[in-house]
């Protein structure tokens, strides 16, 4: 089986080495680009995915922003602190 794979691969790689260069590019950027952005997207899924599985559930330290008093208030039933 693993020499079938082989040879294919060698045919393929031979008729490719043998074409005009540009057709070698133009054939190299149908295949490869598609594939190469479905391979980013699958990896970015898959980081977004296990950070946020990995994100604490709460802010240890406060941020610039505020948020930590907007939360307060939303857990104070809403009311802003006085």
């Amino acid at each position: 089986m693993f020499d079938w794979i082989a040879d294919t691969w060698d045919g393929i790689e031979l008729w490719v080495a043998q074409l005009w260069f540009p057709l070698q590019f133009a054939l190299v950027m149908v295949v490869l680009l598609p594939l190469l952005r479905a391979v980013a997207w699958l990896i970015e899924r898959v980081v977004d995915r296990l950070s946020a599985w990995l994100a604490p559930r709460y802010r240890a330290e406060p941020t610039l922003w505020g948020i930590e008093e907007k939360e307060r208030a939303a857990g104070a039933g809403g009311r802003r602190p006085s």
